[in-house]
């Protein structure tokens, strides 16, 4: 269903439009009758006998965004394996991952608000894909470091043996 105010596409059932807020009016199809339809017919409130709007206006701040619900955004994961990749492995790859994952992971909320569903999609995509890159070489990077630690201590030891045994 396309917006009578911007022209915007929303979902067939959007009570606002995603774009610009504008409340979507529903016309029924030819071959239906107002009643005819449950989508059509406003329940009644038992209470006060008042037809129920759940949605009489948007939110404060924003739209309902046509009803749809925004894609994971990934900021706390990324925040975490950013900290993580900083105290325990050092890793400048993984860092820079993970600051670019929480750069993307802004920016769902942002692009979801303005209606860029595709681009708020995108940037869900990438931040995920980027955390787990960045924790990927966070864990490869410590275990090499771990093994490396073990590698030489135990060379500094064998040598220390054979220079005791002269």
């Amino acid at each position: 269903m396309n917006c009578p105010k911007c022209g915007a596409q929303n979902m067939d059932r959007a009570t606002f439009c995603g774009n610009c807020g504008t409340r979507m009016e529903h016309q029924p199809q030819s071959s239906e009758t107002p009643h005819q339809s449950y989508y059509n017919e406003a329940p009644y409130n038992q209470q006060s006998s008042q037809p129920y709007q759940p949605y009489a206006t948007p939110p404060a701040g924003g739209s309902y965004n046509g009803g749809m619900v925004p894609p994971k955004n990934y900021l706390t994961e990324a925040i975490i394996v950013t900290v993580i990749s900083t105290l325990c492995c050092c890793s400048p790859i993984s860092i820079i991952l993970g600051i670019i994952a929480i750069v993307k992971a802004n920016n769902v909320n942002s692009d979801f608000e303005s209606g860029n569903m595709n681009e708020a999609i995108r940037n869900s995509n990438s931040a995920k894909n980027l955390t787990l890159w960045a924790a990927i070489i966070a864990v490869i990077l410590s275990i090499a470091g771990i093994v490396i630690a073990l590698v030489t201590g135990l060379a500094g030891t064998y040598i220390d043996l054979l220079e005791n045994m002269r």
